[in-house]
């Protein structure tokens, strides 16, 4: 379906990738909680991207990107009416930052960046690679090991990718 790029097969796989990290990290029970609610909801800002962007097979225009580079807000934004969602919403926000600044929606870097979003971000990543787009073919768990390994310390978190990758052994 269209709208499926949120729903709960890529969220499902994202969370349980991002899990095995917290579980591997010995992260605490609240932290764990909090990291599944971001994991299932980290998407909804997507909620107000035409299809026609989100399902595009070829490159995006400069005022398509600006709907994607949006979308960690939005998601914010949605959620922030929400009590029960307060914990989540700077994991949201922050999910597509980089450690090395060039993310977005603030250009933070490393530890500005929240852990729960650093774990989120090399999960969503590893489930991107190994799924289907519009634009590319799927990847294979080793095509996508190394394609984590080329972007770690640059998109992501080195200490996470690398326990990623050890779970994933």
């Amino acid at each position: 379906a269209a709208k499926d790029h949120y729903t709960a097969g890529p969220s499902l796989r994202v969370m349980n990738y991002a899990l095995q990290i917290a579980q591997a990290l010995g992260l605490p029970k609240t932290d764990v909680d909090l990291l599944k609610q971001a994991c299932l909801l980290h998407d909804i800002g997507k909620i107000g991207i035409p299809d026609g962007i989100l399902n595009k097979k070829s490159a995006l225009s400069d005022k398509e990107r600006e709907h994607i580079f949006r979308h960690p807000a939005a998601g914010k934004q949605i959620l922030s009416s929400v009590a029960d969602f307060q914990g989540i919403l700077e994991i949201i926000q922050t999910h597509h930052e980089r450690v090395d600044g060039k993310g977005y929606p603030h250009g933070l870097k490393r530890e500005d960046i929240p852990l729960l979003a650093r774990i989120l971000s090399v999960a969503d990543t590893y489930d991107a690679i190994c799924s289907e787009r519009p634009y590319r073919k799927a990847k294979s768990k080793t095509q996508a090991i190394a394609e984590l390994q080329t972007v770690k310390n640059k998109q992501l978190d080195e200490a996470i990718v690398d326990k990623f990758i050890e779970v994933l052994s």
